[in-house]
């Protein structure tokens, strides 16, 4: 089974078996002890904003790097790191070399003191970058390579050549990141995979899998791109997360890889939640001017309205996962998730089931996610193209016709 909205009709028997939940909670509670949530918001005194890097550390000096994180140019944050004390440095990146010069402007959070952590997630870790008058700068920053220190807490990838028959992809590892995100996430899968080296001549395809889903699901229709003018890439996540967190993750590979190699076409295809996830990244890309370089973006059987049977885990299920939350018809993420336009020159192509597989979802469906929710009309609104494939909700991605139907969207969206 491909989502987690399949196994909401069996909660009673996993329920009386105990053990997935017991995994749950415990994940779950070293998701909040191990991965605290710092947020905060960067404002600049200068005239216009930069490309803005955050950097948290152990120490003022730098001595100790623990993460960082990239921004086009201001607004808000999010960095997860150990529940302890630590310092938060941000820089506007001029040269967008991802190293931190002198002569560039930055701030400190807290006037340059330690923010220590609260019980849950920490708000408020401001940060003003200004020209000049500042403290001093930390030491060990000045020209130290930060794309290394992405992966030493968070474990994710940015452009790491994988093969897909790695266990990390497979189905099984995706139900793990459904119901064990924490340990899924340290199990050091998570992040932007190439399937072969960068290759400046040849077009990227980036596919984003959906919740409980795996790159695996492509399978089919990566064996059919033609890669002597397209390259594959793949995300992979921990699914049992809050979409938000996760939208924000694929925005700053996305953002991480584009700045590395330049880049500037890339073609976006997201499959059932994936597609909540990449829609929302998309949104971050407005928000923050940034993403010029995707050229389209198609979505697959995407419950854009959210997951009926999310509601029934949120109130039933003796722990809930993340993820189920935002899933919520009714939730702030699902309500929220078309307020921001799309570029009026990005193709959004929509492409849905309606095979009735199984007898999960009472009604019409792909045996999976309702018609209704795959065809929410702001999603039909803001549709450049849109077809129904008489498949359900895992077979469209084997479906011959629809795959494609995906490589000459593609085609046509051109550079």
């Amino acid at each position: 089974m491909n989502m987690v909205w399949r196994l909401a009709p069996y909660f009673a028997v996993i329920v009386l078996a105990g053990c997935v939940f017991s995994k749950l909670d415990d994940d779950l509670e070293r998701l909040n002890t191990e991965a605290h949530l710092f947020t905060g918001d960067i404002a600049s005194e200068l005239l216009e904003f930069h490309s803005t890097v955050v950097v948290s550390m152990a120490d003022p000096a730098a001595e100790s790097i623990i993460s960082f994180r990239m921004l086009a140019g201001g607004g808000e944050f999010e960095i997860r790191q150990a529940r302890e004390p630590a310092w938060f440095f941000a820089f506007a990146d001029l040269n967008k070399d991802l190293r931190f010069q002198p002569d560039e402007p930055y701030g400190w959070a807290a006037g340059g003191d330690a923010i220590i952590p609260g019980e849950r997630a920490t708000r408020g870790v401001d940060i003003v970058i200004a020209q000049r008058g500042q403290a001093t700068y930390p030491a060990g920053l000045v020209e130290e390579p930060l794309e290394r220190h992405l992966k030493n807490y968070a474990r994710v990838h940015i452009g790491s050549v994988s093969s897909l028959d790695d266990p990390l992809f497979s189905s099984q590892q995706g139900n793990k990141g459904l119901w064990q995100p924490y340990e899924f996430w340290e199990d050091g899968g998570t992040g932007l995979h190439f399937l072969e080296p960068f290759d400046p001549e040849r077009v990227p395809l980036l596919f984003v899998h959906g919740i409980n889903g795996s790159p695996q699901d492509f399978l089919t229709m990566i064996s059919q791109v033609d890669t002597s003018r397209f390259q594959v890439w793949f995300v992979s996540y921990p699914s049992g997360m809050r979409l938000s967190w996760l939208a924000r993750g694929v925005f700053q590979f996305m953002e991480a890889v584009s700045r590395q190699y330049n880049l500037e076409q890339m073609h976006l295809i997201a499959h059932s939640g994936g597609g909540l996830v990449a829609r929302a990244a998309l949104n971050l890309c407005a928000e923050n001017g940034a993403c010029g370089y995707i050229r389209s973006f198609t979505a697959i059987s995407t419950p854009w309205d959210g997951v009926t049977s999310a509601a029934s885990g949120v109130k039933w299920a003796p722990s809930v996962i993340p993820v189920w939350r935002d899933l919520t018809p009714d939730s702030e993420f699902v309500s929220s998730l078309f307020d921001t336009p799309l570029p009026d020159n990005l193709p959004f192509n929509l492409l849905f089931g309606f095979r009735k597989d199984g007898f999960i979802v009472a009604g019409s469906s792909d045996g999976v996610i309702e018609l209704s929710s795959q065809l929410r009309s702001e999603a039909q609104q803001q549709a450049s193209w849109m077809r129904g494939f008489d498949e359900g909700h895992v077979s469209i991605l084997h479906d011959d016709t629809a795959i494609g139907s995906v490589f000459q969207l593609i085609e046509t969206a051109g550079p």
